[in-house]
């Protein structure tokens, strides 16, 4: 009897055993983010039960834990848990999206190095970026030039500013003051520029555009034949001045740009074509920075966007000094 029971508990105790053994094993898997950008963090963890062994995307690991990983593009974590022939898989999807790529920008002088009173060109360029700007600037576009008259020495310092992050750049414009020479023989000469700068904006005067267009018009035309023939006249031959095409607010920044540009660029073109030498003009668009017009009205009235869209003539330097006769023109009609 006693033998009996003794063959009984045996078979009792290896059934449990052989049961415990035969048992399918569990795991399971979690993500601390199902969805993060390019090159952040991810912390991924599992547990498992019955398993002789456990493995996260083939990489054998402890039966529970966790690790970090920096997926660089969608990634499945899959955890499989094994005994004997016997296995259990999960997984988890952490999906990634793409880091926008960081703003580039470069910035430079066509001069620099000028004399009090001079300019020079800064020109910029960027990428992936959605905003510039510029000190003493503000915001401009992503890529363009600029005409700059600094009064003392000036670093300009471009920042660009995209999804991806910022960059920066900058150029340093040094200005010097013009020290005029004493000879005992030669009295010397006093220039005559701010009197010069006003007879120049009476005899160079400001040309209009018809809408979306880059064309000269009759009666700008006109005007930059009397300009010509004001500038081509003895010491006035010298004058340097800027052509600044400027645009109405409809439309694009981009588009606007490179609007003004192809005005400026009209205008010079056609007063080298009376005469006045292509290197004493420099161009610069400023699209539609300018504008402030809110209806079409007329280019004698000021805000429209009539007056907006135009390109305007500023002294830079040159012309004859006080000894010399300030030549003038007047059209007589």
């Amino acid at each position: 009897m006693k033998a009996s029971r003794v063959v009984t508990i045996i078979f009792t105790l290896s059934v449990i055993i052989g049961a415990v053994g035969c048992a399918k094993p569990k795991v399971q898997v979690q993500v601390s983010r199902d969805r993060v950008q390019q090159g952040e963090e991810v912390s991924v963890s599992w547990t498992s039960k019955d398993a002789k062994s456990v493995t996260i995307n083939g990489e054998n690991v402890d039966k529970a834990g966790s690790k970090v990983y920096t997926p660089d593009k969608t990634t499945t974590y899959t955890a499989v848990a094994k005994r004997g022939k016997k296995e259990a898989t999960d997984s988890k999807v952490v999906n990634v999206n793409a880091r926008a790529a960081r703003p580039t920008i470069t910035i430079s002088a066509d001069q620099d190095a000028i004399r009090r009173g001079q300019s020079t060109t800064l020109r910029w360029t960027s990428t992936d970026s959605e905003r510039v700007t510029i000190s003493d600037l503000g915001t401009v576009p992503s890529s363009g030039s600029r005409v700059v008259s600094p009064s003392q020495s000036t670093t300009y310092n471009a920042t660009a500013t995209g999804p991806g992050g910022n960059a920066s750049a900058s150029t340093r414009v040094s200005v010097t003051e013009e020290t005029p020479v004493d000879t005992p023989d030669r009295p010397r000469t006093v220039s005559s520029s701010p009197a010069i700068a006003t007879i120049f904006a009476q005899q160079v005067q400001a040309i209009f555009f018809e809408l979306d267009k880059a064309d000269l018009t009759e009666d700008s035309k006109n005007r930059l034949r009397r300009a010509a023939a004001w500038l081509t006249q003895g010491p006035n031959r010298s004058i340097a001045f800027r052509i600044e095409g400027n645009c109405d607010p409809r439309g694009t920044e981009e588009y606007n740009i490179g609007l003004g540009e192809r005005r400026a660029q009209a205008a010079k073109e056609f007063l080298v074509s009376l005469g006045v030498e292509a290197g004493r003009m420099q161009t610069v668009s400023y699209g539609k920075e300018r504008a402030s017009g809110s209806s079409e009205g007329d280019p004698s009235v000021r805000p429209s966007w009539a007056f907006d869209r135009r390109d305007e003539f500023i002294y830079v330097s040159g012309g004859p000094r006080t000894q010399e006769p300030i030549q003038m023109f007047f059209d007589i009609r």
